[in-house]
């Protein structure tokens, strides 16, 4: 709806393996804003921004490092353009410590002008450089096994949050 109702040209990007998911559903009639991201969890110790699937297993990595002691803030960029960078900056501002994590490779990918866009903002807040979680820098496998080896996951997530610990 919110895409309907926008009056500028609005593309939608759905990945075809979140048509399954299941979750909560606000009741009545609601809109998603369109350049705004969601703090999926609140955290302390890192900031996890991730786009589509890649949400799911920043989740999932956060549940991990949660029972290793690791406060990890998760937020759904929902929209790269317009781009919340504001809420991602505020989120920084506290973990110092950031970790970006989308299917893409990350040579050239919207992980990239992130990194890139944050450490403009807020370099000196910064205690490690930003770490990224993308997919391999090769075509896609066609055997779904050696696919799903090239993608991120929840341990792919957890291993970059380590390394900027």
């Amino acid at each position: 709806k919110s895409a309907i109702r926008d009056d500028n040209p609005v593309m939608v990007i759905e990945h075809k393996l979140l048509y399954p998911t299941k979750g909560e559903v606000p009741d009545g009639d609601y809109t998603v804003p369109i350049g705004r991201a969601d703090i999926k969890r609140a955290g302390n110790d890192v900031t996890i921004v991730a786009l589509s699937r890649s949400v799911l297993h920043a989740l999932a990595a956060a549940d991990k490092l949660a029972a290793e002691g690791i406060s990890a803030e998760v937020i759904d960029a929902r929209s790269i353009r317009p781009m919340d960078v504001e809420t991602m900056v505020n989120s920084l501002k506290k973990t110092n410590r950031m970790v970006l994590a989308h299917e893409a490779v990350q040579f050239g990918s919207i992980l990239s002008e992130i990194s890139a866009t944050v450490q403009e903002m807020a370099f000196d807040y910064l205690d490690a450089p930003i770490a990224r979680v993308g997919g391999a820098d090769s075509p896609l496998a066609y055997s779904l096994p050696l696919e799903m080896a090239q993608l991120p996951d929840p341990e792919k997530i957890v291993a970059a949050v380590k390394s900027v610990m």
